[in-house]
């Protein structure tokens, strides 16, 4: 995929020592559910366990002077994709979180996608904000404790989908088997 200032590429091995560097800057790793990385062979063997993943697409986002400049991800279940994204520390303030978001979401609701949900945590404004740039809409849902520290999103142009978004958001957790649990009611 590209854009005026981005190509979104496959995310490889071939990645993995500017994904390190630029991942162990300021607080990128506090702020994703990431794994933490050691070392760069770490990031090479989740790069390659990753890439295994059928319904995980990873893609480095590649400017074309300076190459890497950060991560975005789209897990596929069923109809939905959950959204994932982090820049590196130069890379932020710049828009580009918001132009990366706009490329591959609208990829995807093009395509046989119906709803993207992303999270972020409360105390992350920018991540926020640029989520609600991309088109993002704010959920009622929150997680139960350890995870009630985010904030989560949808969208979708289905309004059935959006109208019942904190179901669907629940349902997506459940059939992935992620460690989040979500108040009963909800």
């Amino acid at each position: 995929m590209y854009s005026e200032n981005i190509t979104l590429m496959p995310l490889t091995t071939d990645h993995a020592l500017a994904y390190f560097n630029q991942y162990q800057l300021t607080d990128i790793q506090q702020l994703t559910d990431l794994p933490r990385f050691a070392n760069v062979s770490e990031v090479c063997e989740w790069i390659k366990e990753e890439t295994a993943v059928k319904n995980s697409y990873n893609f480095a986002i590649d400017l074309p002077v300076t190459g890497f400049a950060g991560f975005v991800n789209l897990t596929v279940s069923e109809h939905a994709a959950f959204f994932g994204i982090w820049l590196g520390e130069k890379f932020q303030g710049l828009g580009l979180g918001t132009q990366t978001g706009r490329l591959i979401c609208h990829h995807a609701l093009q395509g046989c996608i119906s709803v993207i949900f992303s999270a972020a945590f409360l105390s992350n404004h920018r991540s926020i904000q640029m989520l609600k740039k991309v088109g993002f809409e704010t959920l009622s849902v929150r997680a139960d404790t350890p995870h009630d520290d985010r904030v989560f999103f949808i969208m979708t142009n289905d309004p059935s989908i959006k109208l019942n978004g904190n179901f669907e958001l629940i349902d997506y957790y459940r059939r992935e088997q992620l460690p989040f649990t979500f108040p009963k009611d909800d």
